[in-house]
């Protein structure tokens, strides 16, 4: 897997939780201005909307959205109980609260 990321965003979230799983993967800094990828290369081929933090599978499978990849990651390696099963009302609490911290707290406190 690799994780395209940028110092000082919300990137980190999913950061933390491969580091806590123990998958592997390469962490790939881009800029998050430009859009240059670290070592070369346009990012928006990776990802065409620009942002980070994304997530490419080993088969090619673009992830986008801190909320979703750090779900999809967490149900990767349920024994780790980083997020309660799916279709469950402890689940949907825990997508309100990464909605709300992904999207409120962040332009609120954490972008410039």
């Amino acid at each position: 897997m690799k994780l395209f990321y940028a110092p000082g965003s919300l990137s980190l979230l999913p950061h933390i939780v491969l580091r806590e799983v123990g998958l592997p993967f390469t962490a790939i800094k881009i800029n998050e201005h430009t859009k240059v990828i670290e070592g070369g290369g346009d990012y928006r081929k990776v990802n065409p909307l620009g942002y980070v933090p994304a997530l490419v599978l080993d088969d090619g499978t673009l992830l986008t959205e801190g909320a979703a990849i750090v779900q999809y990651i967490a149900d990767r390696v349920p024994s780790k109980n980083l997020a309660p099963p799916n279709g469950t009302i402890k689940r949907t609490r825990l997508q309100a609260c990464l909605n709300f911290f992904l999207s409120e707290m962040h332009k609120g406190g954490f972008s410039l």
